[in-house]
């Protein structure tokens, strides 16, 4: 929502790739709830996201109803490359490994872009592009930092962050509480970039740059580790700690 209040100052622009509008506002109502999680900014009402000062671009890839085509989430990922976005949350997903998706992101990961994907909710498999080396996968957890009955699950799982009755911004300048890896995924997306604000935390190699995979590896090397000791399919690293990987 370009106008929601808890929104309007760190929305910095977008695209819409859809057929039917060239306005990127949201329609449905999801991608508002993303965004506040993600960067809500901290005022006297509301909410207030993981990066409250994070610039939010909205880049409209599915329909009114929540779905659409990869074609237009292709395209809206080769739009986030050649506007040099740091971070991309993917709150969708599909069961289905297309070539042309699996390439996009390869692209995406090229340009030193972090991709951050919601595992999934039909407690099986990992969706992709969350099941994608390159991006992080994250599971859902409740207010007791287990992992919900519905959060996909295996291998390909990275960290786990919360996703059970999250209040958030929403369509119409209003706000609600939703369930999901959804709204998992943009608690690690933000803290992803607050850790590029701190380039000496991840940048392991010392080229001045904080790649994918060391902020990758800074989160996962910050989280708590819940459930089995060490990585494993249902939390991956653990439930991500942004404070920890800011500032430890």
């Amino acid at each position: 929502d370009r106008k929601h209040p808890d929104l309007i100052n760190n929305i910095k622009g977008g695209v819409s790739t859809v057929s039917y509008t060239g306005n990127y506002n949201d329609d449905n109502g999801h991608g508002t709830h993303i965004a506040g999680i993600i960067a809500a900014v901290d005022n006297t009402f509301g909410v207030v996201g993981v990066g409250p000062q994070i610039s939010l671009y909205g880049v409209k890839v599915l329909n009114r109803n929540g779905s659409g085509y990869l074609s237009d989430v292709i395209e809206g990922l080769d739009w986030a490359i050649a506007n040099g976005m740091q971070v991309i949350n993917m709150s969708l997903g599909t069961s289905s490994d297309i070539q042309s998706f699996r390439d996009a992101v390869q692209r995406v990961n090229a340009a030193g872009i972090v991709q951050v994907a919601a595992a999934g909710n039909s407690g099986g498999a990992v969706n992709f592009p969350g099941a994608y080396p390159e991006v992080i996968a994250v599971s859902a957890t409740d207010n007791t930092n287990t992992i919900a009955s519905w959060s996909s699950r295996g291998p390909e799982i990275d960290l786990a962050a919360p996703g059970v009755n999250i209040y958030s911004t929403y369509k119409g300048s209003k706000y609600a509480t939703l369930s999901g890896t959804s709204m998992a995924s943009p608690h690690v997306a933000g803290a992803a970039a607050l850790v590029l604000t701190q380039t000496a935390k991840c940048d392991s190699d010392f080229n001045g740059v904080c790649s994918p995979v060391e902020v990758q590896q800074r989160l996962e090397n910050t989280a708590e580790d819940l459930g089995i000791s060490g990585k494993d399919s249902l939390y991956g690293a653990g439930l991500i700690d942004a404070q920890k990987a800011v500032v430890q």
